[in-house]
């Protein structure tokens, strides 16, 4: 697994997060699965807290777990905030059983080899719920979305976002390493490296078979059409008897 970027533990950007990963059709689509019936929801990987107050604003019993303190430090203090109960860790430091488990925002690209991703879907059956479902989206490898990274890039919503721009990207076999530059308005820079792992949509389903998770329900798209070559993405809605 990464170590984590200055993307996720500067202050400064973990205040920005939003403005370049807003509300979107994936959040919706995460929305949308947990229904109005409320249920106890792990979000792993929570960042900024969007998505797990969300889930709480619609009554649900929620958990958010991230090891970045700066992003939690956001998640916070949130508007709802207050009702998410949050833990700074990892999955395997979440106590309790849960209905459904969200992994949103690619989180799951930084698990990097098959024995860490096999650990971490087992992690996530052990806490779910009988009849319980995790769901999470990477990106799909067919689609070489890495080939566009070096364009410079801002947020939907630009206002207040820095310039960033990926570079130095390198691949070697499944792993994308990256440097990101956030140049901010007054002239500064941050600067952070990342790996992350583009696995194939038979290796993430072989382990999630492995690790437990006999129903699986594979997505290209939030519209949920089916996986095609060219899918940006491939989300997974898995379950187990």
């Amino acid at each position: 697994m990464n170590e984590l970027s200055a993307h996720y533990t500067d202050p400064r950007l973990a205040s920005l997060y939003d403005i370049q990963n807003p509300w979107g059709p994936d959040s919706d689509f995460y929305l949308a699965l947990a229904g109005r019936s409320a249920l106890a929801i792990l979000d792993i990987g929570c960042g900024t807290g969007m998505m797990a107050t969300a889930f709480a604003r619609q009554g649900h019993a929620v958990t958010a777990v991230d090891p970045a303190a700066a992003m939690l430090d956001v998640a916070r203090s949130r508007p709802h905030g207050h009702l998410v109960r949050w833990v700074h860790g990892l999955v395997g430091d979440v106590q309790g059983s849960f209905d459904l488990v969200v992994m949103t925002g690619h989180a799951f690209q930084v698990l990097l080899d098959d024995e860490t991703m096999l650990a971490f879907l087992q992690a996530v059956k052990q806490r779910l719920a009988p009849g319980g479902r995790f769901a999470f989206e990477t990106r799909n490898p067919e689609a070489r979305i890495w080939e566009q990274w070096g364009k410079p890039v801002v947020g939907r919503s630009s206002a207040g976002a820095p310039e960033t721009m990926h570079v130095d990207i390198e691949k070697k076999g499944e792993l994308v390493s990256f440097r990101s530059i956030y140049r901010f308005g007054d002239g500064t820079e941050v600067s952070s490296r990342s790996t992350l792992r583009f696995a194939s949509q038979a290796t993430i389903s072989a382990l999630a078979e492995k690790a437990g998770f006999s129903h699986q329900a594979w997505f290209g798209d939030w519209d949920r059409r089916p996986v095609e070559p060219g899918s940006r993405e491939l989300i997974l809605v898995a379950g187990f008897d």
